[in-house]
């Protein structure tokens, strides 16, 4: 057919239902009016997990910024003034971002690709609970996990785990319609490592070895010490679901005092029985591959897409201090690590970080 765009209606649905990644369904979209109003996103399965685009790091000033595809190896442009000065925090395809240059520490969840915000309340209201002034130039926040993606619904929580001036932390949450930050009674802790909402739960973890999840009236309860996984080596770790089971992933890196950097050199996978509290090693992960860097670590069906490697890790620099020279492909099976962009790209603002692409419902 010499004209696209005088295709049946029912047969551009029936190619766009078939259509897995969600810049590929933008483009499809794209292409003519006819198309855009024959594909609409109910043709496009928005549960599905993406591949993640690597948000590079922040430039100094800078209105935009630039997003890698690993399927397409190429970098995009975005429009996005909202994150200029503010740290970022990527979960369930939105950015929590919290300014680092108003006055009160302006929070907001953002959706970087329609640039919708919910306003959340500051970061002076957040430390006003421990009597503290907020510092424009200290870091609080640590992490900040969303139960659920709110372009999908209004039913969700936003947890915190943020520091405090006296060297130690806190938990708070927040849901939509609240005005001020909920602050949950916890033990006092080091630092918590990685937080999931797992099954209608939350879990952390903690760099001492204390796994907790938070009851349906968000109080802690520990539900296993883990002593043993924590040796001399410099760790980070990671929690995230695959396949419907609550993984731990443990990162092991080297440390230059000269250089003042680190390496990433291996990683290891266990599937974590918080009934039991045991851990099984993971060899393989089949065609799962997962991603790990600031705030989080999701999962994907390598099988779906291309340009994706199963039973790899990929990763971003995750480290205090890091301004994102550690990043790369983990290979599972051979312990191999390649490079996952061609070029550097450090920021002392904001790091690179994954992002998920979606949809606004």
């Amino acid at each position: 057919m010499a004209d696209w765009a005088e295709l049946p209606n029912d047969l551009i649905s029936h190619i766009a239902n078939r259509v897995k990644v969600i810049e590929d369904f933008i483009a499809f979209r794209s292409v003519c009016t006819s198309w855009r109003i024959a594909a609409i996103k109910d043709d496009f399965d928005v549960f599905s997990p993406q591949i993640p685009l690597l948000m590079l790091g922040a430039k100094h000033e800078d209105d935009f910024r630039e997003l890698y595809s690993l399927s397409k190896n190429k970098v995009s442009r975005l429009f996005l003034p909202e994150v200029r000065n503010a740290e970022c925090f990527p979960t369930e395809g939105w950015l929590c971002t919290v300014s680092n240059t108003s006055r009160d520490g302006e929070m907001n969840l953002l959706h970087p690709f329609s640039r919708t915000q919910i306003q959340l309340p500051s970061l002076k209201i957040l430390l006003a609970f421990h009597d503290f002034d907020h510092r424009p130039t200290v870091q609080y926040v640590i992490k900040a996990v969303l139960s659920a993606n709110p372009s999908i619904t209004s039913d969700y929580v936003l947890m915190l785990w943020y520091n405090a001036h006296d060297g130690g932390g806190g938990l708070a949450f927040w849901r939509p319609g609240y005005l001020n930050w909920t602050h949950i009674k916890a033990p006092r802790l080091t630092s918590v490592a990685s937080m999931i909402y797992h099954k209608g739960k939350y879990y952390y973890i903690c760099y001492g070895g204390r796994f907790y999840n938070l009851c349906s009236n968000f109080k802690p309860h520990l539900l296993v010490t883990l002593d043993d996984l924590f040796y001399q080596h410099p760790v980070q770790f990671y929690l995230v679901e695959v396949s419907g089971a609550l993984l731990l992933v443990t990162r092991f890196y080297n440390i230059d005092e000269d250089e003042g950097s680190v390496e990433t050199y291996k990683f290891e996978v266990c599937e974590l029985d918080v009934t039991k509290g045991e851990l099984k090693e993971i060899k393989n992960l089949g065609d799962s591959t997962i991603f790990v860097g600031r705030n989080e670590a999701s999962c994907i069906d390598s099988s779906k897409f291309t340009g994706i490697k199963p039973n790899h890790i990929y990763f971003t620099d995750d480290w205090e201090g890091g301004v994102g020279r550690d990043m790369g492909a983990y290979n599972l099976e051979d312990g191999k690590i390649e490079s996952i962009y061609p070029e550097l790209s450090i920021s002392l603002i904001c790091p690179p970080t994954w992002i998920s692409p979606s949809f606004i419902m």
